[in-house]
């Protein structure tokens, strides 16, 4: 089999995961609320002028430091937006894990590590 294969192989095993689809479902339930998706936008919006700003040498006023400040407090108290963010992160570990393993394996490092991997064994820690 080849390499390439494999990594198809391993492509259609993250796809069809349950944390993908939980996530997937996460992200529907958040987008489909008017209030969540309305965050988000404004979130988004916010963030990208924000990072314009700084990325131009431009220092945050108080007032727009304050406003992101309410705007992420807004954000982390939405219990869908928290749910999606929660399951966005269980999925991103499994790319990780993925990674990890995946680097042990190319420079020969031996971990302790199973096809059962864990975050917090030895050789994944």
């Amino acid at each position: 089999m080849s390499i390439l294969q494999k990594a198809r192989e391993l492509g259609e095993e993250l796809a069809s995961s349950v944390e993908l689809e939980e996530m997937k479902e996460a992200e529907l339930k958040m987008m489909k609320d008017p209030g969540a998706s309305r965050l988000v936008r404004e979130f988004n919006e916010k963030q990208r002028k924000f990072m314009d700003l700084k990325a131009s040498g431009v220092e945050l006023t108080s007032e727009q430091v304050a406003e992101v400040e309410d705007l992420e407090r807004r954000v982390m108290e939405n219990p869908l937006i928290v749910d999606f963010f929660r399951k966005q992160q269980d999925f991103e570990r499994i790319i990780q894990e993925i990674n990890e393993i995946i680097a042990r394996a190319i420079t020969g490092e031996s971990g302790a590590c199973s096809d059962e991997c864990c975050s917090n064994c030895s050789g994944c820690s």
